[in-house]
This record gives C-alpha cells, sequence and structure tokens, in this order.
C-alpha cells in the first residue's frame, strides 16, 4: 500500500514523517483527542485510587505518549538524583515545554491563574498538581511561595519559568528572581534546565515556538504538520541556594545560558524578542 512507504518507526511507534501535511495533521489530532479522552478518565476516576508514586508514574508516562503521538522525540540526559526536594527553573519555548519535563522527572509547575478556567487543559494542570499564581499581586505571590515550601519540604520537585514569558527559543531572557525565594528559605538545591527544538535534521525549528498573538490551535497546527520534532532537554549542576535571590536567578540564568550554548549578546538580546500570546501557561 502506498501509505506503508510514508510511515517509520522508532523505539516502537510509528511517526507519519513523509506523509502529506493535511493528512498528518488529521491522524495526529485524531490521536490526541483520544489521548485527552484517556488522560481526563485517569486524572478524574483512576488517580483517587492510586498511591503519589504510581500517579506520578502515570503522569509521566501519558506525557511521553503525548509527545509521541504530536511527533516530538525527546532527547537528553536524566534529571540529577537528589535526596530531597528541588527548584527547577529552565527557559520557556512553548507549551509543549510542559510535557517534554513532565517526561524527565516528575515536578508541580507554577502557572498563571487564567490557565485554571481553561476547559479541560485547566482542570487536567489542577490534577496533576499545578500552583496557579495570579500575576502582579504580591499577597498571591507569597501564598504561591508558601505552596512552593511545602512541596519542597516534602521531597517533591516544583518547576518554574524564570523568563515569565515564551520566546522563540534562540535567546533567553532575564530570570526573574521572586519565585526563587522558597528554595533560598529552605535550603533546596536550584536545578537548571535548558530545552529547545529542533528539525529531523537537527536544523533550529521555530515550530513548536508559541509567541505573540498566536492561538493554541495555531500553534498546535504548526507543531502537526511537521513531519516530527527534535525536543532537547538538559539538566546542569544543582546550584546551591546560597545567597540573594537576585544572585542565584543570574547564576542560574548564565547556567542555563551555558547548556543552551548562548553568548552574552544572544541572551542579552532575547528581551527584545516575541512573547508569550494570551494562552499558555507562562
Amino acid at each position: 500500500m502506498p501509505a506503508a512507504s510514508s510511515v517509520e518507526f522508532y523505539n516502537g511507534e510509528v511517526t507519519l514523517t513523509r506523509l502529506p501535511p493535511p493528512l498528518r495533521r488529521a491522524i495526529r489530532v485524531s490521536l490526541l483527542a483520544l489521548h485527552l479522552v484517556w488522560g481526563v478518565t485517569l486524572a478524574g476516576l483512576v488517580f483517587p485510587l492510586l498511591g503519589p508514586a504510581t500517579r506520578d508514574g502515570l503522569i509521566m508516562a501519558w506525557a511521553r505518549r503525548l509527545l509521541r503521538v504530536l511527533g516530538v522525540q525527546a532527547r537528553g540526559a536524566a534529571a540529577p538524583s537528589l535526596p530531597s526536594g528541588a527548584l527547577l527553573v529552565c527557559n520557556h519555548v512553548s507549551w509543549l515545554d510542559i510535557y517534554l519535563i513532565y517526561a524527565a522527572q516528575r515536578v508541580h509547575f507554577v502557572s498563571k491563574s487564567e490557565v485554571r478556567a481553561w476547559p479541560v487543559a485547566g482542570w487536567l494542570a489542577h490534577k496533576t498538581g499545578t500552583l496557579f499564581l495570579e500575576r502582579g499581586r504580591r499577597a498571591d505571590t507569597a501564598r504561591v511561595n508558601a505552596e512552593m515550601r511545602t512541596l519542597m519540604e516534602g521531597g517533591a520537585w516544583v518547576a518554574v519559568f524564570p523568563e515569565g514569558t515564551t520566546s522563540d527559543g534562540r535567546g533567553l531572557r532575564r530570570f526573574l528572581p521572586s519565585l526563587l525565594q522558597p528554595a533560598v528559605e529552605l535550603g533546596c538545591p536550584i536545578v537548571p534546565a535548558a530545552l529547545r527544538y529542533r528539525t529531523l535534521d537537527g536544523e533550529y525549528s521555530a515550530a513548536p515556538a508559541y509567541v505573540d498573538q498566536m492561538s493554541l490551535w495555531q500553534s498546535l497546527r504548526q507543531i502537526v504538520n511537521e513531519p516530527g520534532l527534535l525536543a532537547e532537554l538538559h539538566f546542569g549542576e544543582p546550584i546551591q541556594p546560597l545567597g540573594h535571590r537576585r544572585e542565584l536567578a543570574a547564576q542560574a540564568e548564565q547556567s542555563v545560558a551555558g547548556l543552551l550554548g548562548l553568548s552574552a549578546s544572544e541572551t542579552a538580546s532575547a528581551d527584545n524578542a516575541p512573547q508569550t500570546p494570551g494562552g499558555p501557561p507562562a
């Protein structure tokens, strides 16, 4: 059959690399819908019956499957093994970042409060332990910091995107220090991480970048139209939280820039790059 020559396999999974974009998009969107139904079923009916460790394993497995459904091949080293809780800080390109990180490490994300009201996605984020922050309110930052402290005291990892917005992935914005405070107070390590997206040929890909006035549907179309994507996630050496949070933010930013291979000029120029639209968690 002609379609057979248009399909490839990796790690036992089918990739639709050579199909015409409309057909590839239709197949991937259909598989995504089924995967979302499975996620809602897990979160609503199965999670209440499970212990935390089993639930965490299912969240990570669901994220890995989501990436494969969208044609994204995840690459990178394992997260560092730590005896206690940690704060993960990472650059931010796309809503895909969340699932790329979930696939490697169980974390609790900090997201803007508007996401909680999204149909399905907001509910799933809540069920997977996301903390919702009402940006611009210092009192709410204090509340979220307290929730972060509780999680990290219990040995959990919390993840933040300290750029505060997404970029096109070719640079790095200044790291905002406010959400690093719980790690400073608890003495929990700060784990820098860097992610980027490439084409199957290893070149830079702008397809996952969720910036400017792009809608979530437009972003999804860009991703599923691609033959496939390589998503790289790398972790740096944990940073011990010694010093002021501003100094730690600068240190973490420098570590992430190093993982991305960015120069100082590329880091500075990212402050004028495209920014997060009205939709995704920042």
